[in-house]
């Protein structure tokens, strides 16, 4: 009886294996708008800035239309941030309060766990949702910053190695929805939109007018992208 179960299931396997590919590969690409959130008292999110991504990704097939989808992206987050903030006014090293305007234009790579569901096709095609994890590691960044004093007397315009202003690493929660549909044979292309929404503070530090006050900003941002299976 038991060998019997045991042929039965390993049969049972072999015909869902042979109907449905238990992996799948792509690459794809992206267009995103990024910002930054905020809690901290004087600190405030400027609006929205564009970026990018590409990278690898891949289906793990747990039933027909469920899948496990990770891989990496290289993503290309860019997003502004304005503070209390203060600078030498002169050579003397007189310090005056203003407040900076910062752009972050940070370089991540992304480790995405995300859970993707997907409908039966309807016509020629089959529509998905995803939920899941991001952990990303931060490669490079670099920062365009404006300074103003408060009394309009001095102001001040850098670029500068941001690396060491950010925490090495972003934790996100994912959502996301598209289509699918096919090119030819195996084939076919997903597109989509993606919220990457930060949940944790990566700015390192604390402010240099408050010893007391923490830097705190999360970049998220909405993706629009393609992924091309095979």
């Amino acid at each position: 009886m038991r060998k019997t179960l045991i042929v039965a299931l390993i049969f049972l396997s072999t015909s869902i294996f042979a109907q449905h590919r238990p992996f799948q590969f792509g690459f794809k690409g992206g267009l995103n708008i990024g910002w930054f959130a905020t809690d901290a008292k004087g600190y405030k999110g400027e609006g929205v800035d564009f970026g990018g991504s590409w990278g690898f990704t891949a289906d793990i097939f747990i039933m027909e239309n469920y899948s496990f989808t990770s891989g990496f992206d290289v993503i290309y987050l860019n997003s502004s941030i304005s503070f209390p903030d203060q600078k030498p006014a002169d050579i003397l090293a007189v310090m005056i309060d203003g407040q900076s305007k910062r752009k972050y234009k940070a370089k991540y790579v992304e480790l995405p766990l995300i859970f993707t569901m997907k409908t039966n096709k309807i016509g020629k095609v089959a529509y998905y949702g995803q939920i899941g994890f991001g952990m990303s590691f931060l490669i490079s960044a670099k920062a365009d910053e404006e300074f103003n004093a408060y009394s309009g007397s001095y102001m001040s315009n850098e670029t500068f190695n941001a690396y060491d202003d950010l925490s090495p690493t972003r934790e996100s929660f994912i959502v996301g929805a598209g289509v699918e549909f096919p090119i030819q044979g195996s084939t076919f292309v997903r597109t989509g939109i993606k919220f990457d929404n930060a949940f944790v503070n990566v700015l390192k530090g604390y402010n240099n007018t408050d010893a007391y006050l923490k830097n705190n900003g999360r970049n998220s941002f909405v993706e629009l992208n393609a992924s091309v299976f095979f």
